[in-house]
């Protein structure tokens, strides 16, 4: 019996492997073979919509999408479709306070509570500084455990308390967001831990620096100047029509699009053919049809492995898609899921949104960058 059970199992196990080399053989020839394979893999998880938009040095390759943005007005997605881009918010981010860096304005490695109202410290160090280099590579021990018990999201509409409200509450004792777990008990540069409390502080930073909203800071230094004439922080400035519908079991009210205060480390709404042109400009070290965003060595740190990590630079990380080693960002909120990533060695770069929550994307990112890299 155990033999039988044995000789099944093997079975089983060959059968996998050779279905599995099958779709690692499958060859692409033309835009139209990839669009097969990519619906037949957007048909099979069953998915609501995608995006998507594949890149190469400062050209774009191929876009397009699949699926509905707008279920009950059985409305298509296609490659103008504006998606909430959840945490791939967070390069624009970095971009931004990285101007500022040039600028000679803040230093990566300055207190940052020379640019604050108030202080920033971990209570459990209380004389060790924190600064912005830790703050862009999730070494500042600033925690989300707290604040992930909270419910702040806005329905409908923009938040109306701004970033500096926002961190008075969390960061001075009398705040209504205070908690000593607002940090975690590791020296500050000495752990790695993914901080979007830390990732939203930047934001804040950038507005205190540069003496202006982040919103318009980000408006008129980068999307302005790359044609970003799509993207958005705000909800009040988005073309609700051109927007894709979150899908989640936790939205219930009757309008889906929502906001948080925290905005600067996922709230930003966009399409692929629009962050195209920042990918761009990072796959070509900080310029783009002939504007510069930041100089070559700013982006050249950015994607430099930082206090010793094998994953994250400034911001942006390194992973792997399927034995391909990428840079860039990923996403994922209530209702969406955002992938924005570039191949170093070929500088292919691929986008792709989704609008329902933890979507698998990586066998769609794996077609449209295996085809990218032989255009």
């Amino acid at each position: 019996m155990k033999n039988k059970t044995l000789l099944l199992l093997l079975s089983f196990l060959l059968l996998n492997a050779s279905s599995c080399q099958e779709e690692e053989d499958i060859i692409i020839n033309s835009k139209e073979e990839l669009e097969e394979a990519l619906n037949a893999e957007f048909t099979n998880k069953n998915s609501t919509s995608i995006s998507y938009c594949v890149v190469k040095n400062d050209q774009i390759l191929h876009s397009g999408a699949w699926g509905l943005a707008d279920k009950s007005n059985n409305k298509l997605a296609t490659d103008q479709t504006r998606y909430l881009v959840a945490s791939v918010s967070k390069t624009i981010t970095a971009v931004a306070a990285m101007q500022l860096v040039e600028q000679n304005l803040i230093g990566l490695d300055d207190d940052i509570n020379q640019y604050l109202p108030f202080s920033v410290r971990n209570p459990n160090f209380p004389n060790d500084k924190i600064t912005l280099r830790m703050l862009l590579s999730h070494r500042s021990t600033i925690s989300d455990e707290f604040q992930e018990t909270l419910t702040l999201d806005c329905y409908g509409t923009d938040c109306p308390m701004t970033l500096e409200d926002y961190f008075k509450a969390v960061f001075v004792s009398t705040g209504q967001y205070f908690s000593p777990d607002n940090f975690s008990n590791d020296r500050p540069s000495n752990a790695e831990d993914y901080s979007n409390l830390g990732s939203a502080l930047i934001g804040y930073l950038v507005e205190r620096v540069a003496q202006t909203p982040f919103d318009i800071y980000c408006k008129n230094n980068i999307f302005a100047p790359l044609g970003m004439s799509k993207t958005e922080w705000r909800l009040a400035n988005t073309d609700l029509s051109e927007l894709a519908i979150p899908y989640s079991d936790e939205i219930t009210g009757p309008n889906p699009h929502y906001t948080f205060p925290d905005y600067p480390n996922g709230g930003l709404r966009t399409n692929v053919l629009d962050l195209s042109r920042f990918l761009r400009m990072v796959i070509q070290n900080g310029s783009f049809n002939g504007t510069q965003i930041l100089t070559t060595a700013s982006m050249t740190a950015m994607k430099t492995f930082q206090f010793g990590s094998s994953e994250f630079g400034l911001s942006f990380y390194y992973d792997t898609i399927k034995g391909r080693k990428v840079l860039g960002h990923s996403g994922g909120e209530k209702g969406v899921t955002a992938e924005m990533f570039y191949d170093t060695g070929n500088n292919v770069g691929v986008i792709v949104f989704s609008n329902e929550e933890d979507a698998d994307l990586e066998n769609i990112m794996s077609l449209l960058f295996n085809w990218g890299e032989k255009q």
